[in-house]
């Protein structure tokens, strides 16, 4: 039976839409890709960067390379990964701070959180800790109240902006004033407080408790609604008399917003069958850093919910944007 010519070339654009897809799915990745990292090596956002490039290169069939881009907050790598093309080739560890912090805490931010990226692989969460030098006199937390309450000031070391949250919280409550001193990245922070610059700081427990271990500081408080299971005698804000509070980072691979969905699909599926494996989950674990699966519907309101819980948190401690 014949078919007029308009119809024959109808049937064909149908059938080349329907395989576009498949052909962009099946041809993607034809080379490495990258993972920006928005701070510098040897922080928990890079040694979490790194083993999920380890484990997503047999997954995707390609290297997956680590790119560290650090300062202004991690801004700079969000602006970096949201301009990028968006071919699923250049990919960035989104974190509270960057993606929920920095609205807050800027007032010029090159980048929207939620309308410039697409989110990709959602995997888990990771404590902060308040850390003095064990030889500061400050060997229990009511030892550090009363130092805190006294003159001068503390000083204390951010090298996140989930940190200089943390850290004005804790003053606010404490009713003083302890003087921020930002750094590009928390082992920055970790190791001047180790050197006497600073007096205090609030890091990741994954950086946090070799120190703990090697007895050179002492860890007093969490950050968090749980007691970490690397740290278990240190109490939380609410069991140390200091009211509920909880500000986790997070983590989640970002996409640049328009990357086609069958790419992001992709990624969220390698990527979560990553942090389900049972010898990754122990990896992470060792780390302090608690894999979690959240399907990608539930993403960008989970972002949404953070940005305004941060800004709750920065109006009550008094933060402005800089």
């Amino acid at each position: 039976m014949s078919i007029s010519r308009r119809k024959a070339l109808t049937i064909l654009a149908a059938a080349s839409a329907t395989a576009a897809p498949a052909r962009a799915q099946t041809g993607w990745p034809a080379k490495p890709l990258t993972i920006v990292v928005p701070y510098a090596a040897g922080s928990a956002t890079d040694t979490l960067a790194r083993l999920m490039a380890e484990q997503l290169a047999p997954k995707l069939g390609q290297p997956v390379i680590v790119d560290n881009k650090g300062g202004g907050n991690g801004s700079i790598a969000g602006t970096f990964v949201a301009k990028a093309p968006p071919d699923g080739y250049t990919l960035m560890i989104a974190t509270a701070a960057t993606h929920a912090g920095n609205p807050n805490l800027m007032k010029s931010l090159p980048y929207d959180s939620l309308a410039d990226f697409a989110p990709a692989g959602f995997y888990g969460f990771i404590q902060f800790v308040l850390l003095v030098r064990a030889d500061a006199g400050m060997d229990t937390l009511p030892d550090f109240i009363k130092r805190a309450k006294a003159k001068p000031p503390l000083t204390s070391g951010a090298g996140t902006p989930s940190a200089r949250v943390i850290t004005a919280t804790l003053a606010e409550r404490l009713g003083t004033d302890i003087t921020y001193v930002p750094y590009k990245s928390a082992p920055q922070a970790l190791a001047d407080l180790l050197s006497g610059q600073i007096d205090m700081t609030f890091a990741d427990v994954s950086i946090a408790v070799p120190q703990v271990k090697a007895g050179k500081v002492k860890a007093l408080v969490m950050a968090s609604d749980s007691r970490s299971p690397l740290l278990p005698e240190v109490p939380t804000f609410q069991e140390a008399g200091l009211g509920q509070f909880a500000l986790d980072a997070w983590f989640v691979i970002m996409a640049p917003s328009k990357t086609p969905p069958e790419i992001v699909a992709r990624i969220d599926k390698a990527v979560q069958e990553v942090v389900t494996d049972p010898e990754v989950i122990k990896r992470l674990r060792g780390i302090s850093f608690e894999p979690k699966r959240k399907a990608p519907e539930e993403v960008r309101p989970f972002i949404q919910s953070e940005i305004e819980k941060w800004g709750r948190l920065s109006k009550a401690a008094g933060i402005e944007k800089e």
